[in-house]
């Protein structure tokens, strides 16, 4: 089907007759994959799952949490629950021109009755992740994170106003209608999934920091030494969405950090931070990622690497796995030596070993208060200098397992994918059951397009040593091989 203006698609919502001259034989989606018709069950209906195309990995690190796994276990989980493997189809896009032609497409072969291996309008769901603009930066966080809305600086307002009304259409005819992961203008869904955002991401991190430092019984006569590396992509390269995920993602670090900064018990190694930082000071530790080497280099001049001698770091908030990557290997070129296992030891890399293998449970001892010894000024003649610092990222690239098993990546994050699943085709069996969600555990309250919605909220799950057998490997995310064990 040929692309239509808002005006018909408009037309259509209002006169009934319409529908049928917009309906076409099959839709113009790219790889989309309907399973044969089969019977549907008349209390549960059809699915109808639209997500984007996982976007082109451009290095061996790649995010855990990506679509095209995603979506088997939504799949797996509506079967569970009742739904015939005949009436779900999976639909996905590389954009949102073709993304809202493929819904649009769906929602009016359903409409108009001409779709006859779907259950009738009211008994279908539709399951939509809407393509959002990101760039390369943002895409290091995985395929979930709330992309920032630049939807007016897109200049793609056709596709936007084509998705909209074939989901507003899709109400009005009946059908139920779940929004995950980013918002879609002029929508009011059933209820939306929220995964992670920026502010959620870095406010974690930041708690991980926290908490592994022992902050709290930090002081301005023996300070903690802090750096955050908070990537932007270049300014060729839509860096808008960068910038705002950036300004988000800070946000989020500093209701943590800041007032560890404003008392004194944490400091910059660079100077970029201080007590005068406020929840809009992002630049100041923002800089232009276009390869490893501005990684290197930004560490490098952070540190001041021209001093004889390693420059003390307790704490590096690397934002994402990629950054953490390219940190770790130039710590060790610049001679940083040891593990987190080090810092406030709670547990020991042969434990953490052991467990992993399966050999033996952690027992983990008293964690040491930090050394209230007076802080001179000067980083770079503090007695355990060259001591590896805590390094924090977020994706649980398979690739940087055995970093966390060694203890140079002290943490990364992921989306609680299966908890997320669950949660999609549960809410889906509510709807088409005529039952309310408001019992579901993950659900709360928020106000979408001025009206207050059901929302689906999963925690983020923070994934060390000490538990990484726990949350990735005992579910099946990984293996112990991927791990390096």
């Amino acid at each position: 089907m040929g692309l239509r203006s808002f005006t018909i698609l408009r037309n259509v919502i209002v006169t009934t007759a319409c529908i049928g001259l917009l309906a076409c034989t099959a839709a113009c989606g790219n790889e989309t994959a309907t399973k044969p018709a089969a019977s549907v069950s008349p209390s549960l209906g059809s699915v109808a799952i639209f997500t984007p195309s996982d976007g082109i990995t451009l290095s061996q690190y790649t995010p855990l949490n990506k679509w095209a796994k995603l979506v088997p276990e939504i799949t797996q989980q509506l079967e569970h629950l009742g739904f015939p493997s005949g009436s779900i189809s999976t639909h996905k896009d590389n954009n949102l021109d073709k993304q809202s032609q493929d819904i649009q497409d769906y929602v009016v072969n359903v409409a108009s009755g001409d779709d006859s291996s779907s259950a009738s309008v009211g008994e279908t769901t539709l399951i939509v992740a809407p393509c959002a603009s990101t760039d390369k930066t943002v895409a290091q966080y995985g395929d979930y994170v709330t992309k920032p809305d630049t939807s007016s600086d897109t200049g793609n307002d056709a596709a936007s106003e084509r998705l909209s009304s074939a989901l507003e259409l899709a109400k009005k005819s009946g059908m139920h209608v779940i929004v995950l992961s980013n918002d879609i203008s002029g929508v009011t869904p059933d209820v939306v999934v929220r995964m992670s955002t920026a502010n959620m991401i870095g406010r974690l991190q930041a708690k991980q920091l926290v908490s592994k430092l022992q902050l709290g019984a930090a002081s301005a006569s023996n300070p903690k030494i802090l750096e955050i590396m908070l990537p932007v992509s270049p300014s060729s390269e839509e860096s808008n969405i960068s910038m705002q995920f950036a300004q988000e993602a800070f946000k989020g670090m500093w209701s943590v950090l800041g007032k560890y900064f404003a008392s004194g018990a944490a400091i910059s190694a660079s100077g970029s931070l201080n007590a005068n930082t406020t929840q809009s000071s992002w630049s100041s530790v923002s800089f232009t990622v276009n390869n490893d080497a501005d990684i290197r280099q930004e560490l490098e001049r952070r540190l001041d690497c021209d001093k004889s001698s390693p420059t003390h770091i307790d704490g590096i908030i690397a934002m994402n796995d990629y950054v953490a990557s390219v940190v770790i290997d130039e710590l060790a070129s610049l001679g940083y030596q040891g593990s987190a296992a080090d810092i406030n030891p709670s547990i020991t890399i042969m434990g953490i070993v052991g467990n992993l293998a399966g050999h033996k449970d952690l027992v983990k001892s008293a964690v040491p208060a930090p050394n209230h010894a007076p802080y001179d000024g000067d980083s770079s003649h503090h007695d355990d200098a060259a001591s590896w610092p805590i390094v924090t990222g977020y994706g649980a690239y398979t690739a940087m397992l055995p970093d966390i098993v060694d203890g140079k990546l002290w943490m990364t994050a992921m989306e609680d994918r299966k908890a997320i699943a669950e949660d999609i085709a549960q809410a889906t069996k509510r709807l088409a059951s005529g039952n309310s969600l408001t019992s579901m555990k993950s659900v709360s309250k928020t106000t979408v397009n001025g009206k207050t919605l059901p929302v689906i909220t999963e925690d983020l799950v923070a994934v060390s040593a000490s538990n990484l057998k726990v949350e990735l490997i005992d579910p099946g995310y990984v293996t112990l091989a991927d791990a390096g064990l």
